[in-house]
């Protein structure tokens, strides 16, 4: 048997950071895809191939406690397939995946391929629901659930993260996404027809793992002004998420830059590095609105407006700058084929 599958990343409109505190997310799936393939093996391992990573025919397995085990790789190697360790381990707790050969590319997800330039674009969530679909597949099992998928991103995540890429990745186009005592709830929202958008890269690759260690930090430390700026955030959040038109929808997004620029001068994250300053600077001079995508301090912004030729202007002004212009559509639910 082989299945192949594909799940597509993200990109946050609003809510990152504030999601945690249980206030709604405005997340987009778009069309850069995980792709896996998997083959049944009659050996006892499982091989993994993922050229995006640098790795060529790895052979681990589960042992006896549910642990996977690498032998024959170093440790860098070893980190490098952590993500799909949680996996096998999520899914192991629950009925032990057969043997099988994979083939991993997320190459999309990365400038020019290269893996050492990441996009931002949610490439981990995006191969944890092609991969965990592809081996429930391949067992013959019902497809995982969003519960199982974010257990399995948060474990390699060290326990970090709402799940709303995940969210994105299984169940494509808009979505609001929030929490509700830990659970997320979902609901299918529509782009206004007349709100234009592009995506720019700053050129600077990011760790959202990092910056949310460093605002816990900053949670203990200062509660009250933490306390403040989630409900800033969340308001603002919150009126991108019941916008009903472009104006509204444009308004609520470039409020919450806003917020996240005195979320950042509060807590001293880099969340508008030198990068995502200057690309603000430039969509303020053309009178087109502009924030970070995710936890920001690099990875990708997005631009927005409902004036044709601004938005041309901002596209031919950032590439001119050397900030490389993305082709991003909105995309689908995740797939899985079987043969």
């Amino acid at each position: 048997m082989r299945v192949l599958a594909t799940a597509p990343g993200k990109l946050v409109i609003a809510g990152e950071y504030a999601v945690l505190e249980g206030a709604p997310a405005l997340v987009l799936a778009i069309d850069r895809q995980a792709r896996v393939a998997l083959e049944d093996s009659d050996g006892g391992d499982y091989e993994i191939s993922a050229p995006g990573l640098g790795i060529h025919a790895a052979h681990g397995r589960l042992d006896a406690s549910g642990r996977m085990r690498w032998p024959a790789l170093e440790a860098t190697a070893t980190e490098s397939l952590g993500l799909v360790s949680a996996i096998l381990e999520t899914l192991g707790a629950e009925d032990r995946p057969p043997p099988f050969r994979a083939s991993l590319d997320t190459r999309a997800f990365h400038a020019d391929g290269d893996r050492r330039r990441k996009l931002g674009l949610g490439s981990s969530a995006a191969l944890t629901v092609a991969l965990a679909s592809a081996i429930r597949a391949l067992g013959r099992r019902g497809a995982p659930s969003l519960d199982t998928l974010r257990a399995a991103h948060r474990r390699a995540q060290d326990g970090h993260g709402s799940g709303l890429d995940v969210a994105a990745s299984l169940h494509g186009g808009l979505l609001v996404y929030r929490l509700h005592d830990g659970q997320p709830r979902i609901a299918p929202a529509t782009w206004p027809q007349e709100l234009q958008w592009c995506c720019v890269w700053s050129g600077r690759p990011a760790s959202t793992s990092f910056f949310l260690q460093r605002l816990a930090a900053w949670r203990a430390q200062a509660p009250a002004r933490h306390a403040a700026a989630m409900r800033e955030l969340g308001d603002c959040a919150t009126a991108a998420a019941d916008a009903t038109g472009a104006a509204a929808l444009l308004e609520a997004v470039a409020a919450y830059a806003l917020a996240l620029e005195r979320l950042a001068a509060a807590s001293g994250l880099d969340i508008f590095c030198p990068e995502h300053r200057a690309l603000a600077a430039l969509a303020a001079r053309l009178g087109v609105a502009y924030k970070t995508c995710g936890a920001g301090g690099g990875d990708v912004g997005i631009a927005l407006t409902t004036d044709a030729a601004r938005l041309q202007a901002f596209r031919q002004a950032a590439g001119a700058a050397g900030f490389p212009v993305l082709d991003l559509h909105p995309a689908g639910a995740a797939c899985v084929q079987v043969h």
